[in-house]
């Protein structure tokens, strides 16, 4: 998310469709950053700690609701949230790239249908919108150069289900140079090449090293309510696609949305400890735990928690509590990286979800 997250059907009960689009946005300044991807190089930019996600706010009645979704920024405290996109359609799993400058994301402008997901880049300030590949989520490299996504393998493969971002029924997690992708020259790699897995929710680890991401048997993905998938796990894969991938979970209940704590030491996702219906929690695992041991459960909220993703100092998780219309619809939320001191960050109107925790490079 980074992140980013997916996918997950019950999270867009209610926000589905398609409409028509417009694309804006002022030029931003330019430069250097302070980033890793300019080898941590002093200049007149700085990193400042913000979030990017999905909102309703500005059209909190808009039928269908998925396309009333655009993508904003905020300050972390829920303050300050400014809008980059503005269209007809559904945009969402925004993505900060590491050096704060850009933002990869999910649009169906093109497709006019909200399961079916192209990637778009974009500049932190929401100019220059531009298609990059089918496919959904992507999460960066830690240098800028690449990012990795979920596809279609043969490029043909259908949606599994209705929600946006939604995986196919032979979605595999590839690598793809972002330059090439602007140059229409790109050859994306297939990072798991995986005949008998569904894999998607991938995101790249701080060392560059690693990429982990949930993967589910093929034919396991009930296209109705509860949506349940209870062979979806977590794995880890080398970056460069070499050796097996590591289950990181090996359980009963399905898990979903994996993300790297800053320090690579842990992982955050979201599961279903109890099974069956049981709604998504927020758990976390050490990162070399042996699958077998069973994650920690940080929330326990009766309306279920997706989405997770980490402060840049790995002090604090944010999600997005799944609340129903009637009690507001999704909200975001933060917690201390211990499940402590779960405080929510935005309200109504309008529902706000599929965050992204980075990053933004801004001038002195």
């Amino acid at each position: 998310m980074a992140r980013r997250l997916m996918l997950i059907a019950v999270v867009f009960a209610l926000l589905l469709g398609v409409g028509v689009v417009a694309v804006g946005g002022a030029t931003g300044t330019s430069g250097q950053s302070s980033s890793p991807c300019n080898n941590g190089k002093p200049s007149e930019f700085q990193l400042e700690s913000t979030i990017a996600f999905s909102s309703t706010r500005d059209n909190p009645t808009g039928v269908p609701a998925a396309d009333a979704a655009e993508i904003y920024l905020m300050n972390p405290d829920g303050t300050n949230p400014r809008r980059l996109t503005d269209n007809a359609y559904g945009d969402g799993f925004a993505n900060l790239s590491p050096d704060g400058k850009k933002i990869a994301f999910n649009s169906d402008r093109l497709t006019g249908k909200i399961n079916i997901s192209d990637l778009f880049l974009m500049n932190a300030d929401g100019s220059e919108q531009t298609f990059l590949i089918r496919g959904s989520s992507a999460t960066w490299s830690p240098d800028c150069k690449e990012i990795a996504f979920h596809a279609s393998a043969s490029g043909n493969g259908t949606p599994n289900r209705t929600d946006p971002g939604s995986a196919t029924t032979d979605s595999d997690i590839f690598v793809a140079n972002v330059d090439d992708l602007l140059a229409g020259v790109a050859q994306p790699s297939d990072l798991t090449n995986s005949l008998d897995k569904v894999d998607d929710d991938a995101d790249w680890s701080p060392d560059g090293q690693q990429n982990v991401y949930t993967a589910h048997d093929v034919g396991d993905d009930p296209p109705k309510a509860p949506f349940i998938s209870n062979t979806a796990e977590i794995y880890v894969i080398n970056a460069d696609g070499t050796g097996t991938p590591t289950r990181l979970t090996e359980n009963t209940y399905e898990e979903r949305a994996p993300a790297w704590s800053p320090n690579g030491s842990q992982i955050v996702f979201s599961c279903r400890t109890g099974g069956g219906t049981t709604v998504f929690h927020i758990c976390v695992k050490n990162a070399d735990a042996p699958a077998a041991q069973p994650p920690q459960q940080l929330t326990s909220d009766s309306y279920g928690d997706l989405t997770a993703t980490w402060s840049p100092d790995g002090s604090k998780i944010l999600y997005h509590r799944n609340k129903p219309a009637t009690a507001g619809g999704p909200q975001l939320w933060v917690m201390n990286a211990d499940g402590t001191d779960q405080t929510q960050v935005t309200f109504p109107p309008g529902v706000n979800l599929f965050a992204h925790w980075g990053e933004l490079s801004v001038k002195i």
